[in-house]
């Protein structure tokens, strides 16, 4: 199982937004439906310094989105009291066919390789909603500690952190 992170280009973009429509999607990442937003939206942060997104590839197959994020400096209300060097991850697995078999766990164990082969941080966050089960147990076993409930400004969310200083590269 080898997973390929693909920085997100226009042509890619399409294809995102069939997945932004599943509906196990849509559940926890909802974009909304409106075409050109979501292309603004997703188009604006291609060249973005502090956003970087990614179609995720497994074995040559598109079967998911990842990005990251340089927490202390995505601004309006997110993250404010974190260092500069503290990155946040987001993720979903766009094809239904990759639910609930371990990929999701084993992409962000790979992903967090890639991150920490191209780029200098001490910690990694997420946030998913606390209604999400499936993916607070897939960021469990990938060694995120669950850090409490907290207050986003999407809502409410369960901060998860994955400490650098615990783990082997």
């Amino acid at each position: 199982m080898k997973f390929v992170f693909r920085p997100l280009m226009e042509k890619n973009l399409g294809l995102v937004m069939s997945w932004l429509k599943e509906p196990h999607v849509k559940e926890f990442w909802d974009d909304g439906d409106n075409w050109e937003e979501i292309y603004k939206q997703y188009i604006l942060k291609i060249s973005s310094d502090v956003v970087k997104q990614f179609v995720v590839y497994l074995d040559n197959e598109p079967v998911g989105f990842i990005q990251f994020y340089w927490a202390a400096k995505v601004g309006v209300g997110w993250w404010k009291d974190y260092p500069d060097d503290v990155i946040g991850i987001d993720l979903y697995i766009g094809d239904l066919n990759y639910i609930g078999n371990g990929f999701g766990t084993n992409m962000i164990k790979a992903f967090i390789k890639f991150l920490q082969s191209n780029y200098k941080f001490s910690k990694i966050i997420t946030d998913p909603s606390p209604d999400n089960k499936r993916a607070i147990r897939c960021y469990e076993k990938a060694g995120f500690v669950n850090q409490g409930q907290i207050v986003t400004p999407d809502g409410d969310a369960l901060l998860m952190e994955y400490e650098l200083d615990d783990k082997a590269t």
